[in-house]
Parts: C-alpha cells; structure tokens; sequence
C-alpha cells in the first residue's frame, strides 16, 4: 500500500479509538448531557418547615432577629442567605420576604 493510504487508514483509526473511549467516559453534568446516575428518581430530601406549613412571610423568631442583626450590619445577601437555609423558599420569595423585613426595621 502506498504510504499516504496508510497513514490515512492509521489516522480514521486513531479517531475511531478516541470516539469509542470517549463515549465510554461518564460526562459532566454541567457540561450537558448529564448521565443517569445524575438523573436520579430520588425524592428531594425533606424541609426542615415545609412550604406547606410555613405561611408566607414569616420565618422562626430566632432566624428573624439575625437577620434584621445582618441587615444592621449591612450584610443583606448573609441575611438572604440564612433566611432561605431556615426557610426553604426560593430564592426570590426569599429576597421578597428579607426587603419586607428590611423595611419594617425600626
């Protein structure tokens, strides 16, 4: 066989390899095309106050005094932050309800 034949033949072969190795390998999640172990049918664990219990607009009264504390200090995404760990609530019903607590704030 002539010489540019085969290294036409031996570069098909190294892509073909390199094809199969690589549909072989597990692919990130974030890059897209997440795999089934990310997939999973898992119930989402349970909150600590439940949506369905919690009425809107409130949070527990110890939460409630360190949020408006960082609000004080001037650290509204910590208050944010902490409001939605003891709450659960999106991040926007979150952000909604700390402005409300903002503008109580005496």
């Amino acid at each position: 066989m002539p010489l540019p034949v085969l290294i036409a033949a031996a570069l098909l072969i190294l892509v073909l390899a390199a094809m199969a190795l690589r549909s072989g390998r597990k692919r990130d999640p974030l890059m897209g095309g997440a795999p089934g172990s990310y997939r999973a049918n898992r119930p989402m664990p349970a909150a600590r106050f439940p949506p369905a219990t919690l009425p809107a607009g409130t949070l527990p009264e110890d939460v409630e005094q360190q949020v408006r504390a960082l609000l004080a200090a001037g650290r509204k995404i910590d208050a944010i932050k902490l409001a939605r760990d003891a709450t659960h609530l999106g991040l926007k019903e979150t952000k909604d309800l700390v402005d409300a607590i903002e503008r109580q704030a005496p």
